[in-house]
C-alpha cells in the first residue's frame, strides 16, 4: 500500500492486496482511492479491479475475475455539529451485458445536550441481483456493512439481490458505556435469482470499554425469516424466530 498525502485536504491511497481464502477464491486485486477531507467531511473516490482468482476456486465466483467497481462516497455532518450523514454508490462491472450496482443513503442525529447524549439513525441500502460484495464485514460500527448479526452470520449472504430498512438508536451514559438497538428488515428483489432472503432482525447490545485496551460487547438477536428452506428460503427446518447470543471481548494494541 502507497498513502498519499496526510490527514485533512487531498489523499490517496494505490494498493494490491491478495486473498489467501479459498472461500474468496484467493482473490487479487489493485485499488486506487482519492479522497478530500475536511473538517465537516469527506468525499471520495475508488476504483476496483480483480485481477486473478485461483482456477481451483473459481467456480465459487465464476465471474470475479475481471470485476470492476468504480465508487463515489461522502460522509461527514455538512458544517451541523450533531447532525451525520453518509452515502455511497457503486457501479460493477463483470465484463456481460448487463452492469451491477450497490448504494445505501444514512441520517443521523445526536442529541448532545440530552440526559446520555442518545443517538437515532435511518439507513436504506440496496444491491443488485448479481452484485459480488466481494470482502465485506464492519465498516466504522455494527450494521454499516456486515447488516444483521443473525441474519449476516446465518440467512444471508444479503450484499446482493436485496434491499434493507435499518433503524438505529443509542444512548451513552459515559465515554466508556453505550448500549444500543438495531432494527433490520430484509427484501429480496428477485427470487428467481436466488432463495428468499427476506426477513426482520432485532439486535440489543452493549459496549463496555473498562479501560484503555479492553472492551466487552454483549449483544442478543431475534430474527424471523420470511420463508423457510422449503418455502423458498434459507433457514432449515421452519420459518419460525430464533435466537442468537454473543459475547465479544477485545484487546486494542
Amino acid at each position: 500500500m502507497l498513502k498519499l498525502g496526510g490527514e485533512q485536504g487531498w489523499r490517496g491511497d494505490v494498493m494490491w492486496l491478495a486473498s489467501g481464502n479459498p472461500a474468496q477464491a484467493k482473490s487479487e486485486l489493485a485499488v486506487a482511492n482519492l479522497e478530500r477531507v475536511t473538517d465537516n467531511g469527506t468525499l471520495g473516490i475508488s476504483y476496483i479491479d480483480v485481477l486473478k482468482t485461483d482456477d481451483d476456486y473459481a467456480f465459487l465466483y465464476p465471474d470475479r475475475e475481471n470485476v470492476k467497481v468504480y465508487s463515489v462516497r461522502g460522509q461527514g455532518n455538512a458544517g451541523i455539529e450533531n447532525l451525520f450523514l453518509s452515502g455511497q454508490y457503486a457501479l460493477q462491472k463483470n465484463g456481460s451485458a448487463r452492469d451491477e450496482n450497490a448504494w445505501y443513503l444514512e441520517a443521523g442525529w445526536t442529541f448532545s445536550d440530552a440526559v446520555w447524549t442518545p443517538s437515532v439513525s435511518y439507513r436504506f441500502s440496496r444491491f443488485s441481483d448479481q452484485y459480488d460484495p466481494l470482502f465485506y464485514g464492519n465498516g466504522r460500527a455494527l450494521g454499516t456493512w456486515f447488516q444483521g448479526e443473525v441474519a449476516a452470520n446465518y440467512g444471508g449472504p444479503f450484499n446482493a439481490n436485496t434491499r434493507v430498512h435499518q433503524l438505529n438508536a443509542s444512548l451513552s451514559p459515559s465515554e466508556a458505556l453505550s448500549f444500543g438497538a438495531m432494527w433490520y428488515d430484509f427484501t429480496s428483489l428477485s427470487d428467481s435469482v436466488g432463495p428468499n432472503t427476506g426477513g426482520q432482525e432485532l439486535d440489543l447490545y452493549a459496549f463496555w470499554a473498562p479501560s484503555e485496551h479492553w472492551w466487552v460487547m454483549p449483544l442478543i438477536g431475534h430474527y424471523t425469516p420470511d420463508a423457510s428452506a422449503t418455502g423458498g428460503g434459507t433457514q432449515l427446518g421452519s420459518d419460525s424466530a430464533n435466537l442468537y447470543t454473543q459475547l465479544l471481548v477485545g484487546f486494542n494494541f
